[in-house]
């Protein structure tokens, strides 16, 4: 049995039972392809929030929050 997440933050499981016809196999294709996404996302987001530095060490962000 496989547990994914999809993008919607929803649970769901592949259970070896299943008989691999195309849906299914395009289902686990799309849950992969998911997965590489959100990996993608978290890291650009620890990236910015990295770059960002702590709230309020950037002056420059005060004045274009004005």
């Amino acid at each position: 049995m496989l547990e994914q997440i999809d993008h919607r933050a929803k649970r769901f499981t592949i259970d070896d039972d299943d008989v691999a016809d195309d849906e299914s196999i395009d289902r686990c294709r799309w849950a992969v392809a998911l997965e590489r996404q959100a990996q993608r996302e978290r890291r650009e987001l620890e990236r910015a929030k990295a770059v960002a530095g702590p709230a309020g060490a950037n002056s420059d962000v005060e004045v274009l929050d004005r």
